[in-house]
């Protein structure tokens, strides 16, 4: 069985690419109506404006998704790693400071 997180990023990554691509073909036939005289080229743009704000909103819906799997699976998150990197170096830093005080 793979890593949960590594399938959690995978799910998220074709959920994204899905709606990448739907959003290129919507483009682009928005653009064939435009050339046809069925859509303005205003309207065109105002849906094709609105469609971008949809698709960053469903990204970052994923993203908040994908960070709440990860968190109920208690996988580490890079940030929460790097704190604990930086909390070790410091009580390494400490310890050799006591070390020193007490020689």
């Amino acid at each position: 069985m793979k890593n949960p997180a590594e399938l959690v990023k995978k799910i998220a990554l074709l959920q994204i690419g899905a709606i990448s691509l739907v959003s290129e073909k919507v483009e682009k036939l928005i653009k064939e109506l435009e050339e046809k005289g069925k859509l303005s080229e205003k309207e065109g743009k105002r849906f094709i404006e609105e469609l971008k704000k949809n698709i960053q909103k469903q990204k970052e819906d994923i993203v908040k998704e994908v960070g709440k799997m990860l968190k109920e699976v208690n996988i580490v998150t890079r940030e929460e790693l790097e704190s604990l990197k930086k909390e070790i170096e410091a009580l390494k830093q400490e310890i050799e400071n006591l070390k020193k005080n007490n020689q």
